[in-house]
């Protein structure tokens, strides 16, 4: 999915770089981080990583991990692709963390869900969308080449940061993958870019639920 080379890391390595000060980046969703968590790490979810990665600094290393090191592989390759440099992913994640004796906090956290700052659509209220709004659909091409709403246009999740001047900010647009979760990823983030929440629409269950309800499809 990436052309990029991500650092993986030994639980004793990384904890090297914990010793360090490094900062430990948990980019699971807000429940599994309530429930533990490696002492420090700050919490950015994979759901919300392309809205926020800003946060994280690129003057200095930082250390990703998830539950068994899948997420936060994914989150380093892309940040590996934005340009950042001293991107390292715990291997095996807080799990091998754990079962190699390193130190986890499960002192309980209230973490709340914000509203997001975009709209959610079901598929009827997207259909009356269509002719006024540009359809993005954020899936990979061989996906979108199975089958899409009418009238949508391409730009893979991953690509969206470097093709943003492709999209108007003067009219709606909805954003659509198989299930709403990748669409609501892009959909936060173009909101955080300066997008108008008011015209940035997601398709809640996506083109599943686009299907679903009976609802026609381009190939």
């Amino acid at each position: 999915m990436y052309e990029a080379q991500v650092k993986d890391l030994s639980p004793e390595e990384a904890k090297q770089l914990y010793d360090q000060g490094v900062p430990f980046i948990d980019v699971r969703e807000v429940e599994e981080y309530a429930q533990a968590r490696i002492p420090r790490a700050g919490l950015l979810p994979l759901s919300e990583f392309m809205a926020r990665y800003g946060e994280i600094p690129k003057d200095r290393p930082v250390v990703l991990y998830c539950r068994t090191g899948n997420r936060s592989w994914q989150a380093a390759a892309w940040l590996s692709a934005q340009g950042y440099g001293n991107i390292y992913n715990l291997e095996g994640g807080i799990v091998r963390w754990y079962r190699s004796g390193l130190p986890v906090d499960t002192t309980p956290v209230e973490v709340g869900y914000a509203a997001t700052p975009y709209q959610e659509v079901g598929p009827h209220e997207a259909e009356k969308l269509l002719g006024e709004a540009l359809v993005v659909d954020v899936r990979e091409p061989w996906e979108y080449a199975e089958g899409h709403v009418p009238g949508a246009i391409n730009i893979p999740l991953s690509s969206l940061p470097q093709r943003l001047a492709e999209l108007p900010q003067d009219r709606p647009i909805l954003l659509v993958c198989n299930s709403g979760n990748r669409s609501g990823v892009a959909a936060d983030f173009l909101v955080g870019q300066g997008f108008p929440g008011e015209k940035v629409f997601n398709l809640e269950g996506g083109t599943y639920a686009w299907v679903g309800a009976g609802l026609p499809v381009e190939r």
